[in-house]
């Protein structure tokens, strides 16, 4: 039970500290104009630091749960948690250069010639003259991220073999109050309305998954049942 209070509390405080950032964000931009809401979501500034922080949070909940599962001998769980522990740890890093503003670490000549802003990253990579983040981090990205919070858990309700797929790879399905802070969250963003309000996107959804893996649904074995 204390646990369950402490988990509460947690999701509280992120959701209403995501809502006051993001709502800071509007004030600096229609207050003050865009040059005060890009000083605020600008490279390696509060905004993108955060995003790399809860993203690293992510990935060590992540790693927390491989040591879980290590209990139960389900090798596809182990798998499936470390495999979102290097993702998100990945996506920290990306998120902030791997450090290299940070430590003051110059680019390497390929990334200097191929990467849009001369930095030590994949997602800003150009290739063949495109931005490889529009190519996979942006259009497939959201329709991956609209399955997941919109169709997965639906489904795994409804249909016994994605719910045992769910389980077989003890996928974490968000809770409907973790739908709630994604759905409040891009509509306040997305009033915004000024150059790279992306950032606060991306903000959200570290918070949100952060919370997610935190106190996730898993789906229940129904194999024989139906």
């Amino acid at each position: 039970m204390e646990a369950r209070k402490l988990i509460t509390g947690i999701e509280i405080l992120v959701s209403v500290s995501l809502f006051i950032f993001i709502g800071y964000g509007w004030y600096l931009g229609h207050v003050y104009g865009q040059e005060r809401f890009s000083d605020y979501v600008q490279e390696d500034g509060f905004v993108e630091n955060l995003t790399a922080l809860f993203l690293f949070l992510c990935s060590m909940v992540s790693l927390y749960r491989v040591f879980e599962y290590r209990k139960t001998g389900k090798k596809v769980w182990i798998f499936t948690s470390l495999a979102l522990a290097v993702l998100f740890f990945f996506a920290a890093g990306e998120e902030i250069s791997w450090g290299q503003r940070i430590f003051g670490i110059e680019s390497g000549e390929f990334f200097l010639e191929h990467n849009k802003q001369a930095e030590t990253n994949l997602h800003n990579m150009i290739v063949k003259g495109k931005n490889l983040n529009k190519l996979i981090f942006a259009a497939p990205m959201f329709i991956v991220l609209t399955f997941y919070f919109v169709f997965l858990r639906p489904l795994a309700a409804k249909v016994p073999f994605i719910r045992n797929l769910v389980y077989r790879f003890r996928v974490p399905l968000p809770r409907t109050q973790h739908i709630i802070v994604v759905v409040i969250s891009t509509l306040m963003v997305l009033m915004i309305s000024l150059v790279k309000e992306s950032e606060l996107h991306e903000l959200s959804f570290a918070f949100v998954f952060f919370l997610i893996f935190l106190n996730p649904v898993f789906s229940e074995k129904t194999e024989g049942k139906e």
